[in-house]
């Protein structure tokens, strides 16, 4: 008998710390999604920044050589996303809702960035 009773307090346990575990799981939510050009090709080595009043400061990360980028654990809450590569426009994505226990697939293009040159021409007029 009193291996049973045992028996059932080892099974209250490991029930108890799975439900644990599986309650931890759900407690942030996931962000990822894959950055590309305007053709549609894969950019890697782009900084992808979130902010959040629900963060304490700022998350980065860079994104893969197939263009993937992940944030694994956020905590619920509306976050704006910045990707930015040299030689590509700076693109901000405003209000986006990330959901406890999910994960919300964020894909951006960015298009190239445009190119601006000035001249700056100084000199005196000779003296006639």
């Amino acid at each position: 008998m009193r291996s049973r009773a045992a028996g059932v307090v080892v099974l209250l346990i490991v029930t108890l710390l799975a439900a644990s575990s599986v309650y931890a799981q759900i407690t942030q939510g996931r962000l990822s999604g894959t950055v590309s050009d305007a053709q549609g090709a894969v950019l890697p080595g782009v900084t992808v920044t979130v902010t959040s009043p629900a963060l304490i400061g700022v998350q980065s990360t860079v994104t893969q050589a197939d263009g993937r980028f992940l944030f694994p654990a956020l905590p619920s809450g509306t976050y704006r996303l910045v990707f930015d590569l040299a030689g590509f426009q700076k693109l901000t994505r405003e209000n986006v809702q990330v959901v406890l226990g999910q994960t919300i697939s964020i894909d951006a293009q960015l298009p190239i960035a445009s190119l601006a040159e000035t001249v700056l021409v100084t000199g005196a007029s000779p003296v006639m």
